[in-house]
């Protein structure tokens, strides 16, 4: 799969020292710090939980940086014990958890949208597709389908069913997502890319779903917009991801950690690897950092053997 999109680097960016202490961690949720799942039993697992409260005591800021909604993701990070910003809809929109406020909105705008859904319902096929729009951290849908149910258990958010989206829709969508036959949304990915080429990006988060947004909507570029809100650079940020929708982050972020069944796409954009979420990646990387060490050691001690040797 094409891993370049529009606003997605092709290569890392500045790195810093990975020994030292970052100022920020930026993480994604599915695939790095929860389990890709399909029955709704998604959890963080303790030791991610542990290795957060670990970095909020050593005064570093823990973004979660996804392509959830915001409502989806907030019950995440309350249970990390976070109250600041969360990065949702793969950047395109900035919230505070705590407080409510939202800091950053960057949609697809409504004509777009609208000419995005119309090519859509005349694409070969299209009869199998269940298209979502998110309007105000809500989800509407045409028709109830298989799709929409796996997608309510995954996030455990309730769609709209709301009939012709055309005639719905009119306000600007945060995003659309798109779930089908994972080969026919590999065609239609392809067709996405040719027609509306510049315009929008395009990228499967899932093997039977893609999301589209507004091609400055992105998660570096939504930290960029956190960096000079809250005081921190690119270098001083440690990111985690798994997916093509984290590419750009990684290859941004001052040090970028791909987890191991990343993409090789991804992967070659980042400075690390670590293992997969099952094994707690994250919390095992962290437990190797010197800096953590000395804020944890008994955490890194739990996780001093990785079940993989061929991760360092």
């Amino acid at each position: 799969m094409d891993l370049v999109s529009p606003g997605v680097p092709t290569g890392p960016g500045l790195h810093r020292d990975a020994s030292r202490k970052p100022r920020v961690v930026a993480a994604d949720l599915d695939g790095t710090l929860l389990p890709l799942v399909l029955d709704g039993s998604q959890a963080l697992s303790p030791a991610t939980i542990r290795a957060v409260a670990t970095l909020t005591r050593s005064g570093i800021t823990t973004i979660l940086v996804t392509g959830r909604m915001f409502s989806s993701a907030a019950r995440f990070a309350r249970e990390l014990g976070l109250d600041g910003p969360v990065v949702t809809y793969q950047g395109a929109l900035i919230r505070e958890v705590g407080s409510g406020q939202l800091l950053h909105h960057d949609p697809l705008p409504l004509e777009l949208a609208r000419e995005i859904l119309g090519w859509l319902k005349n694409q070969d096929g299209s009869e199998g597709l269940s298209i979502n729009l998110y309007i105000d951290d809500q989800l509407y849908v045409e028709r109830r389908t298989p799709a929409v149910d796996r997608y309510e258990a995954l996030s455990k958010m309730k769609a709209h069913i709301v009939g012709d989206l055309l005639r719905h829709l009119d306000q600007p969508t945060t995003k659309m997502g798109v779930g089908g036959e994972p080969s026919v949304l590999d065609e239609l990915l392809t067709g996405l890319r040719a027609h509306f080429a510049g315009r929008l990006i395009a990228l499967k988060t899932w093997p039977f779903f893609l999301e589209i947004t507004n091609p400055t909507a992105t998660k570096s570029r939504a930290l960029e917009i956190l960096g000079a809100r809250l005081g921190f650079r690119a270098e001083e940020v440690l990111a985690f991801g798994d997916s093509y929708n984290d590419a750009d982050m990684l290859a941004w972020a001052g040090t970028g950690v791909a987890m191991r069944d990343a993409p090789s796409e991804v992967k070659a954009v980042a400075d690390a690897v670590c293992e997969v979420v099952e094994e707690d990646g994250f919390a095992r990387y962290l437990s190797r950092q010197p800096w953590f060490v000395d804020s944890d050691p008994a955490l890194a001690a739990e996780l001093a053997d990785p079940p993989d040797p061929g991760v360092p």
